[in-house]
Protein backbone atom coordinates (compact mmCIF):
# COMPACT_ATOMS: atom_id res chain seq x y z
CA UNK A 1 0.00 0.00 0.00
CA UNK A 2 1.01 3.53 -0.81
CA UNK A 3 -0.14 6.51 1.36
CA UNK A 4 0.38 10.47 1.15
CA UNK A 5 0.94 12.14 4.49
CA UNK A 6 -1.44 14.94 4.72
CA UNK A 7 -0.16 18.43 6.45
CA UNK A 8 -1.27 18.03 9.96
CA UNK A 9 -1.07 21.32 11.11
CA UNK A 10 -0.75 24.29 8.75
CA UNK A 11 2.23 27.25 9.14
CA UNK A 12 -0.15 29.77 10.47
CA UNK A 13 -1.55 27.25 13.64
CA UNK A 14 2.58 25.72 13.95
CA UNK A 15 3.62 29.90 14.89
CA UNK A 16 0.29 29.82 17.35
CA UNK A 17 0.63 27.00 19.23
CA UNK A 18 4.96 27.93 19.46
CA UNK A 19 3.92 31.10 21.11
CA UNK A 20 1.38 29.79 22.96
CA UNK A 21 3.57 27.10 24.64
CA UNK A 22 6.04 29.59 25.36
CA UNK A 23 3.93 31.85 26.87
CA UNK A 24 1.37 29.69 28.95
CA UNK A 25 1.70 28.84 32.12
CA UNK A 26 3.00 25.06 32.80
CA UNK A 27 -0.73 23.64 33.95
CA UNK A 28 -1.52 24.74 30.65
CA UNK A 29 -1.51 22.80 27.54
CA UNK A 30 -2.28 23.32 24.09
CA UNK A 31 -4.48 20.97 22.00
CA UNK A 32 -4.88 20.96 18.48
CA UNK A 33 -7.61 19.82 15.90
CA UNK A 34 -9.88 19.07 18.90
CA UNK A 35 -13.74 17.70 18.27
CA UNK A 36 -16.06 19.44 20.44
CA UNK A 37 -18.30 16.20 21.34
CA UNK A 38 -14.62 15.40 23.37
CA UNK A 39 -15.58 18.02 25.54
CA UNK A 40 -19.34 18.25 25.24
CA UNK A 41 -22.00 15.56 25.82
CA UNK A 42 -25.71 16.27 24.74
CA UNK A 43 -27.64 16.56 27.87
CA UNK A 44 -30.80 15.27 26.25
CA UNK A 45 -31.82 11.72 27.18
CA UNK A 46 -29.42 8.93 25.48
CA UNK A 47 -30.77 7.28 22.87
CA UNK A 48 -33.75 9.90 21.50
CA UNK A 49 -33.81 11.51 18.26
CA UNK A 50 -32.65 14.68 20.05
CA UNK A 51 -29.66 13.09 21.52
CA UNK A 52 -28.41 12.18 18.21
CA UNK A 53 -29.50 15.43 16.64
CA UNK A 54 -27.13 17.36 18.97
CA UNK A 55 -24.42 14.85 19.31
CA UNK A 56 -23.89 14.81 15.18
CA UNK A 57 -24.05 18.53 15.15
CA UNK A 58 -20.98 18.98 17.84
CA UNK A 59 -19.40 16.01 16.70
CA UNK A 60 -19.16 18.13 13.52
CA UNK A 61 -17.06 20.72 14.92
CA UNK A 62 -13.53 20.38 15.17
CA UNK A 63 -11.54 23.32 17.56
CA UNK A 64 -8.50 23.97 15.93
CA UNK A 65 -6.41 24.84 19.30
CA UNK A 66 -8.07 24.31 22.73
CA UNK A 67 -5.80 25.94 25.73
CA UNK A 68 -7.01 23.95 28.55
CA UNK A 69 -6.27 23.98 32.05
CA UNK A 70 -4.94 20.67 33.51
CA UNK A 71 -5.84 21.87 37.00
CA UNK A 72 -9.15 22.91 36.70
CA UNK A 73 -9.58 19.95 34.50
CA UNK A 74 -11.69 22.15 31.63
CA UNK A 75 -11.03 24.18 28.04
CA UNK A 76 -10.32 27.87 29.20
CA UNK A 77 -9.99 29.27 25.57
CA UNK A 78 -10.73 28.74 21.88
CA UNK A 79 -8.23 29.90 19.28
CA UNK A 80 -9.22 29.87 15.30
CA UNK A 81 -7.60 31.54 12.16
CA UNK A 82 -11.66 30.65 10.53
CA UNK A 83 -15.40 30.34 11.48
CA UNK A 84 -15.48 27.15 13.17
CA UNK A 85 -19.27 26.65 12.74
Amino acid sequence: MEYQVREFINEKYTKAVNILKDNLKENYHVFYGVRLSEILFPASEYGTDAFFKEFELINSVILPLVIFDLTQRKPMMIISFDKIL
